[in-house]
């Protein structure tokens, strides 16, 4: 099962398009999954024969389990794939019977720092004690941590009228990853004014030569640029490392009905501008459609929100990543040049969101510089 994301545990099997001894090609599509956030093809990595399906459609699988057999014409499989059962899909926690084992002092109430008089009032009222806050010794939860937070949850029922439902899967996947993004990642910001006057000129003349280039993708193409020219914004904290990657993997934020998804773009430096173009538009009609298009992991992240006529916005990192860059809309808007004359240039704000840990402030600015010029000078984007 592959991993389809950075914060992704598990995927579903959707449908295997090959049956079980049928010939595949390498690269070629076996069946599809599921994940928190997309659907997408997983393909074969050798030519051969599809010996086992494993995990049968509808299974719930951990990434990296295994869900296939793909081998040679005629070769046994290994007797503890046979085994392998996919694990059964699971169930959502019963919170009744936890709250009875927490009446009863059981295994799940022993878990938790909670007093006997705590644990019983909060099985009584139907509390969940995960929710409340201890403030008795070592952050021991005690009978007033019940009775306030019983008192603070009436207050908030009663002021407000509405309808509760469950979040969806994609929007409990984006609550989990930027909660740990605000409290794991020391963010700072560095926004800068970009005049795209010379860029939507030049975007002008090759649309009409039949080449249509969005802003997104003159963005991402400098922004791969600027990266491959200070490795150390395309990098990662991993525990008391700095981990700098080769590769130039940009995600782009897609917003989707009830969430965004975040395709990446693999080895972007090395792509011209219009086959970023090409791929990013590829990439985005694949996220509406509900798939994903490869399981690279991003390693940056573009967040364009300017074509919905938002001027300026900062961004939360995407985890592990080090930064994300956040691009406004494009204004006409009076500015002074060079030689002191005033005149109308189509400017747009830029921030990137930078993790300080990997990121010092005077590197952020250059790495935004450097976009700032490669835009303002469009021509090298082209070639």
């Amino acid at each position: 099962m592959p991993q389809g994301g950075q914060d992704i545990t598990e995927g579903v099997v959707v449908r295997w398009i090959k049956a079980e001894g049928e010939l595949v090609r390498q690269g070629e599509v076996i069946c599809e999954v599921e994940t928190e956030k997309a659907v997408f093809e997983v393909v074969s990595p050798v030519d051969g024969v599809l010996l086992k399906i494993v995990a049968p459609a509808g299974a719930r699988v951990p990434i990296f389990a295994l869900i296939g057999v793909v081998g040679e014409p005629g070769e046994t499989v290994a007797e503890e794939a046979l085994a392998a059962e996919p694990p059964a899909a699971r169930r959502p926690p019963d919170v009744e019977a936890i709250r009875r084992r927490l009446a009863d002092g059981g295994a799940q109430g022993d878990d938790l720092k909670i007093s006997g008089r705590a644990r019983k009032l909060a099985a009584e009222k139907g509390i969940d004690p995960q929710e409340v806050s201890g403030t008795g010794p070592g952050g021991r939860i005690i009978e007033k941590d019940v009775l306030l937070h019983m008192e603070k949850r009436r207050i908030s029922v009663a002021a407000l009228r509405g309808q509760s439902e469950p979040l969806t899967r994609m929007r409990q996947a984006i609550a989990r990853k930027v909660l740990q993004s605000k409290q794991t990642i020391p963010h700072f910001y560095v926004t800068v004014a970009v005049d795209m006057t010379a860029a939507l000129i030049l975007r002008e003349s090759l649309k009409a030569a039949g080449r249509s280039l969005s802003i997104t993708a003159w963005v991402v193409k400098a922004a791969a640029l600027a990266l491959r020219a200070f490795p150390r914004v395309n990098s990662r904290i991993q525990e008391d490392r700095l981990v700098v990657f080769e590769d130039v993997n940009i995600g782009i934020a897609v917003e989707l009905e009830g969430g965004l998804v975040v395709p990446v773009l693999a080895r972007a430096d090395s792509l011209s501008l219009a086959d970023v173009a090409q791929r990013t538009e590829a990439l985005v009609a694949a996220a509406h459609s509900g798939k994903q298009l490869g399981v690279d992991p991003a390693t940056f992240t573009v967040s364009n929100l300017g074509t919905l006529g938002v001027d300026n916005f900062i961004a939360i990192i995407n985890p592990p990543e080090a930064a994300i860059l956040a691009v406004g809309a494009i204004r006409r808007q009076p500015v002074v040049n060079a030689e002191g004359s005033v005149q109308i240039g189509a400017m747009m704000n830029i921030t990137l969101s930078a993790d300080h840990r990997a990121v010092d402030g005077a590197l952020a600015a250059r790495f935004v510089g450097h976009i700032k010029h490669d835009l303002e000078n469009p021509q090298g984007l082209v070639g």
